[in-house]
């Protein structure tokens, strides 16, 4: 009897020594507010020195014997929590959520090894909602360098400028939500086209830009730079908010949890919101602009198992306005209007747009992840314009009517391995995909958004497919390297309605390399060196029509630079860059179209600071020079039209612990060449914005202000020529958009 005792009592040991060491404990890490999984979060055992790092997915691992402990997680930019568990068992799963705390730059480690850059690119993000935000345009401004011009009464998309690039509305500028490309080729009104006014700007969690051409999973248009942006998965709470501004400004906005972890499809973790927002906007203009704007979004995350979350959202926009318009100098300073007057005041439109995007992630192994992406856009457009009022028709004017109704099949694929090669740590990702256009457009002559006659009209099917390799290889402990293949295949379907009726096609082949080198000199001193090729893709009518021209034209980027730490409480980046483009394209407005202006070049340097006295205080301020000519002109008259030669913003931040918080924000743009001579210049302007919130736990109330010193200045300005109702011949003259006047909106939110 003793002796089977005696064998049992071995047993009982021998399992719970078995299972104790066979325990595991494993899980996601969310950043609480936003529902996103976050990458390198520090895991460690109080008890014990052992520990580990969340992958690129949040997700960790870690074999434990059975017991009691404390756990303790942290992560740059979050407030540490210590979590008390009892693990047994073979396996035990505890997700995490993480409160966002404030930044502190002592914590900040420049490092090239992170998938994510930080530094001055993550100190940047801490003002993106301390700022006056009239839509979702108005956060490109946290992009350092990045100016915007409004100059069509608030519904139609802004203009872009970026490293002495003028953008149009995004020509060279490429913007993505959710992984969605957002500029729309082919488009009514102009290339690129990159409308962000769908975008509630309280739903957006994340984002991340891009100077010049060098990231490898960026194709079409991403030549100055890039901006991504990234909604939340979940709401931290419920919320109801009202903005009242000046000259009639009212903005609502209702976000609400539908579902949370309540197991509707579920076993596993489920999120749903929705988010409603309605804009109405009198606008300081003579001629009210009567801006009506309705968005919804709504986003649905499950956990199918503990291996595949699915995440789907609808977003859908409708807006439509009134505008002034770009104006002649010369009426103003007649006394004809002043100068939020309007010479044709029927200008304006109105346009829809549907995104439906469906996102599976996928973990295959503990080190590799697969994403697939399905998206559906459809966008329908309406604009009258009126840029040289009655100088091709003295008698009906000169409105133009640009429309389109376009719809966007898509599909994306991203396969990411953490790995090493040899002895090498490598990240490494391989994408692929296909996005199909099917548009309509049309050109119409108006006269008082009355149809005259139809002068053109396509029908236009183009399709993208892409594929990109991205390396990143730790080659030493301080010499970090990334490699980007990239290749597009374009093909081009044009459909000619009217004037002649016909069909003609084409398709196009660019190979984009690209490569970036990191010298981690220091702790506190990174070198760094890009060189990379990118390309923006030329209308379906220029790409069949004149088959000579590549129809995308390549640009080369190089940038020299280095991002360091002085102490603990300033982090700096210094850079130096060129970019080579095959084509400049330039708007004509009398000939409602763009003009190849040929190979230009840009070159230029920018320096970036963040410094942070305090714990809750931060400074910060972006110096961007670029000098840009066009390649194929005289050297008397090659400076690219618009193109910013100076620019600097920057500002101070505050976030103290009792709810307030507060920022200061300027803005100033050089004077800078409006034809190639330079003999006519835009004036500069340097401009002031505030924005100071309470918030406790049940509601805030903010406070916003633009241009304080109610400067008088010029939003959007060019030199061309016009001709006005009672004049003969045409005018060069400046036509421009006037600048927001001092401008003060409050609001009220509640949360629940």
């Amino acid at each position: 009897m003793k002796r089977i005792m005696f064998c049992g009592v071995l047993v009982l040991i021998s399992q719970s020594v078995f299972s104790q060491s066979n325990t595991i404990l494993k899980g996601i890490i969310k950043d609480a507010s936003t529902g996103y999984n976050i990458p390198d979060v520090s895991l460690s055992i109080v008890e014990q020195s052992k520990g580990t790092i969340s992958d690129l997915d949040g997700q960790y691992q870690i074999t434990l014997p059975s017991g009691k402990y404390d756990l303790q997680f942290s992560a740059i930019g979050y407030t540490t929590i210590i979590k008390k568990v009892v693990l047994k068992g073979e396996e035990n799963i505890l997700n995490v959520g993480l409160p966002v705390s404030a930044t502190e730059l002592s914590e900040v480690i420049i490092q090239s090894d992170k998938k994510k850059e930080i530094g001055v690119h993550h100190v940047s993000k801490i003002s993106l909602k301390l700022r006056p935000v009239n839509s979702a345009q108005d956060l490109l401004k946290t992009v350092p360098g990045l100016f915007i011009a409004q100059h069509a009464g608030g519904g139609k998309a802004e203009q872009i400028f970026l490293r002495g690039f003028d953008n149009d509305h995004g020509t060279d500028f490429a913007v993505s939500v959710d992984d969605i490309p957002i500029n729309l080729s082919s488009h009514a009104h102009g290339q690129g086209y990159a409308d962000m006014h769908f975008l509630i700007s309280e739903t957006v969690g994340d984002a991340n830009y891009y100077k010049g051409p060098h990231e490898a999973s960026l194709g079409n248009f991403a030549v100055s730079g890039a901006a991504s942006y990234t909604t939340k998965s979940r709401l931290n709470q419920n919320s109801l908010k009202l903005e009242y501004g000046q000259y009639n400004f009212i903005r609502a906005l209702g976000m609400v949890t539908l579902l949370d972890k309540k197991n509707f499809l579920s076993k596993n973790y489920e999120n749903a919101y929705i988010a409603i927002e309605g804009t109405y906007n009198k606008s300081f203009f003579d001629s009210p602009q009567n801006l009506r704007r309705l968005n919804t979004f709504s986003k649905y995350t499950v956990d199918i198992n503990d291996y595949n979350t699915l995440t789907t959202s609808v977003s859908t926009f409708h807006s439509n306005w009134n505008a002034s318009g770009q104006i002649p100098l010369r009426a103003v300073q007649s006394g004809l209007i002043n100068r939020f007057g309007a010479i044709d005041d029927s200008e304006g439109g109105d346009t829809e747009r549907i995104h439906i995007n469906a996102q599976l992630q996928s973990k295959l192994s503990e080190k590799i992840s697969f994403k697939n992406q399905l998206y559906y856009v459809s966008n329908q457009y309406n604009l009258f314009s009126n840029f040289s009022f009655y100088l091709n028709d003295p008698t009906n004017g000169d409105m133009i009517h640009q429309s389109e109704n376009r719809n966007i099949f898509a599909y994306n694929g991203r396969l990411s391995l953490d790995t090493k090669l040899g002895t090498m740590n490598s990240k490494t990702e391989f994408g692929f995909g296909v996005q199909h256009n099917n548009n309509e457009i049309k050109l119409d002559r108006n006269n008082k958004r009355v149809l005259l006659e139809t002068v053109n009209s396509f029908k236009i099917k183009e399709t993208n497919y892409s594929v990109y390799l991205r390396e990143q290889l730790k080659l030493t402990d301080k010499l970090s390297i990334l490699v980007g293949l990239r290749g597009d295949y374009f093909t081009f379907d044009l459909k000619e309605l009217i004037p002649e009726p016909g069909k003609d096609d084409n398709d196009a082949f660019r190979f984009s390399p690209k490569l970036s080198l990191f010298y981690d000199l220091t702790q506190k001193i990174q070198l760094y060196v890009k060189a990379s090729s990118g390309f923006h893709s030329n209308y379906s009518q220029a790409a069949v029509d004149q088959k000579s021209v590549h129809p995308l034209p390549k640009a080369i980027g190089y940038d020299l630079g280095t991002e360091f730490k002085i102490g603990n409480r300033l982090i700096a980046n210094l850079a130096a860059w060129y970019i080579k483009s095959d084509a400049e394209y330039v708007f004509v407005t009398d000939g409602f179209e763009f003009e190849n202006k040929g190979r230009s070049e840009r070159i230029g340097a920018e320096a970036s600071f963040r410094y942070q006295p305090l714990s809750y205080f931060w400074l910060d301020t972006d110096l961007n020079y670029s000098y840009g000519t066009l390649l194929d002109e005289p050297e008397e008259a090659n400076k690219i039209p618009s193109a910013p030669r100076f620019t600097s913003t920057g500002g101070a931040t505050l976030k103290l612990k009792n709810g307030i918080k507060g920022s200061l924000r300027y803005r100033y743009m050089a004077e800078r060449p409006l034809i190639e001579d330079e003999s006519v210049q835009a004036d500069d302007y340097f401009l002031m914005d505030a924005v100071l919130n309470y918030t406790n736990p049940s509601y805030e109330i903010g406070l916003a202000i633009e241009n304080i010193f109610d400067q008088k200045w010029m939003e959007a300005v060019f030199y061309d020529s016009s001709q006005l109702q009672n004049e003969t011949t045409p005018v060069d003259d400046f036509h421009f958009t006037p600048g927001t006047p001092f401008l003060a909106k409050l609001s009220v939110t509640y949360f629940f």
